[in-house]
C-alpha cells in the first residue's frame, strides 16, 4: 500500500510540474490584470523568514497561507496574531494585522490524551490591511484639502485539513476578500487546496503541492461609479451607473521539497539508524536540526518565483532561518533592426519587490513541564528585503496548547 501511495505522489508531482510549465508559467501579456492582490501577501513571520520556501515543510497554524495541508499537524489548539509593517518608507503607512485559530477535532482518550479517532483540524483566519489616510482629490480640486478616506482590504477564511495516513496530509480553504473605500467595494470568493507527503526513516523528506486563489472574477460596485445627469430631451435628473470592469483572482501553483538533517543526542545518540527508526523518532526528538527547502511558484498573472531556504533548529526552543527568492524571465530583448519585435524574454526582473534575501527567527517558550504536556508560546520575527523602499517587518506570536 505504501508503494502505491508513493507512486501516486511521484506521478502527481511530475504531472503538476509539466502542467505548471505549460499553463501556469508567468505570462508577461497578462501581468497586472489580476486583482485581490492581498491574497498574495503572507502575513506570518515563520514562513517569511525563508522566503516561502517551506511549501512542503510548514506545519501548524502558519501553514494556512503557504500550504493548508500543514494544518493537519495541529495537536490540539493553536491560536496566533501577526503584525506586519509592509513596504516601510513608502509613505502610505501600510500595516497588516492577522489572526488565526486552529482546533483539532480528534477524539482522545481522557486518561492518556492519545488520539482514538482523527476527524481532522478546522481553522479560521482574518487579515486586515490598512493603508492609512489618503487625501480626497477631485478634478476640480486636485490639491485636495477636502478631507481623507481610508482604504481597507479584509480577508476572512475557513480552513480544514486532515491526515489520511502517516504519509499523506491534505487541506482546503474557502476565502472571502472584501476591498473597499468610502464609496466603492468589491467582494469575491476563492479556494485553496494543498497536499503534503512525507517519507524517510525519520519522516524527514517532504513534498508539497498547493493550488491557490481559484475563484470567479469580481468587480467594484457602489456610489463612486455613479453620477447625476440629465438625459437628452428630458427635464428630469437621473442617477447613471458606470459598470466596473471585472478582474481575475491571482491564481497560482506552488511546488516544494525539503529534507531534514537530524542530529540526535542523549539516549538516542548511541543508537543506530534502525533502532531509531523502531523507536519512531522524528524531527521533534532531535537535539539539532538543519532543514534545506526549496519551492517553485507558477503565477498566472505575474512572473514565476523560485525560492530556497535553510533553517536551523535547536530542539523546539530556538530556530533561525534564511531564504532567497528569485523572479525569473523578466527582461525583454528587442530586435535591433525592429525595436517593436521582442526576440526573447530572459534574465531577472530588477524591479521585482520580493526578489532577494529574507531572514527570521523563532523562540519557543515551554508553559508546563515536559512530562505534563507540550504547551508552548512561540515568538517569531522576520525581515524581508525588498528592491524598493526599506523592506517588510513581521512579528508573530502563537500559543500552542
Amino acid at each position: 500500500m505504501n508503494r502505491i501511495y508513493k507512486t501516486f505522489i511521484i506521478c502527481a508531482v511530475v504531472g503538476l510540474l509539466s502542467y505548471a510549465g505549460q499553463s501556469f508559467a508567468g505570462n508577461r501579456d497578462r501581468s497586472g490584470q489580476a486583482g485581490a492582490s492581498s491574497f498574495l501577501i503572507d502575513p506570518w513571520a515563520k514562513t517569511n523568514g525563508w522566503g516561502n520556501a517551506g511549501v512542503s515543510e510548514i506545519r501548524g497554524m502558519e501553514s494556512i497561507y503557504s500550504n493548508v495541508a500543514g494544518m493537519a499537524f495541529v495537536n490540539k489548539t493553536e491560536l496566533g496574531f501577526s503584525r506586519t509593517q509592509y513596504l516601510v518608507g513608502s509613505n502610505c503607512g501600510m500595516n497588516i494585522n492577522s489572526f488565526a485559530i486552529c482546533q483539532s477535532l480528534a477524539k482522545r482518550d481522557k486518561a492518556t490524551g492519545r488520539k482514538l479517532k482523527d476527524f481532522g483540524v478546522i481553522g479560521i483566519s482574518a487579515q486586515i490591511m490598512n493603508f492609512g489616510d489618503v487625501d480626497i482629490t477631485t478634478v476640480e480640486q486636485p490639491e485636495g484639502n477636502m478631507g481623507t478616506y481610508s482604504p481597507r482590504y479584509l480577508n476572512i477564511a475557513l480552513h480544514y485539513a486532515k491526515s489520511f495516513n502517516q504519509y499523506i496530509h491534505g487541506g482546503i480553504s474557502v476565502k472571502v476578500v472584501n476591498e473597499s473605500v468610502s464609496d466603492l467595494n468589491a467582494t469575491g470568493v476563492a479556494l485553496d487546496a494543498g497536499v503534503q507527503y512525507q517519507a524517510g526513516p525519520y519522516e524527514n523528506f517532504k513534498i508539497g503541492v498547493t493550488l491557490k486563489n481559484i475563484g470567479l472574477p469580481i468587480s467594484y460596485k457602489g456610489d463612486g461609479i455613479m453620477q447625476r445627469a440629465t438625459i437628452t430631451n428630458s427635464a428630469h435628473e437621473m442617477t447613471l451607473e458606470t459598470r466596473s470592469a471585472e478582474y481575475e483572482m491571482p491564481s497560482l501553483l506552488s511546488l516544494g521539497v525539503s529534507y531534514d538533517f537530524l542530529f540526535f543526542g542523549g539516549i538516542y545518540k548511541d543508537m543506530d539508524k534502525e533502532e531509531r527508526k523502531d523507536e519512531g523518532l522524528t524531527r521533534y526528538d532531535a537535539d539539532h536540526r538543519l532543514t534545506l527547502a526549496g519551492s517553485f511558484t507558477a503565477n498566472s498573472y505575474t512572473r514565476d518565483i523560485f525560492a530556497i531556504g535553510l533553517e536551523y533548529g535547536f530542539k523546539q526552543y530556538f530556530m533561525v532561518r534564511v531564504g532567497y527568492a528569485l523572479e525569473s524571465f523578466g527582461v525583454e530583448r528587442k530586435d535591433s533592426q525592429n525595436p517593436e519585435k521582442i526576440t526573447a524574454i530572459t534574465g531577472v526582473n530588477p524591479e521585482s519587490i520580493y526578489a532577494g534575501p529574507s531572514v527570521g527567527c523563532s523562540v519557543g517558550i515551554p508553559l508546563v513541564k515536559k512530562d505534563k504536556g507540550n504547551q508552548k508560546l512561540f515568538l517569531d520575527y522576520a525581515y524581508r528585503f525588498t528592491n524598493k523602499w526599506r523592506g517588510n517587518h513581521y512579528i508573530s506570536i502563537k500559543l500552542s496548547l
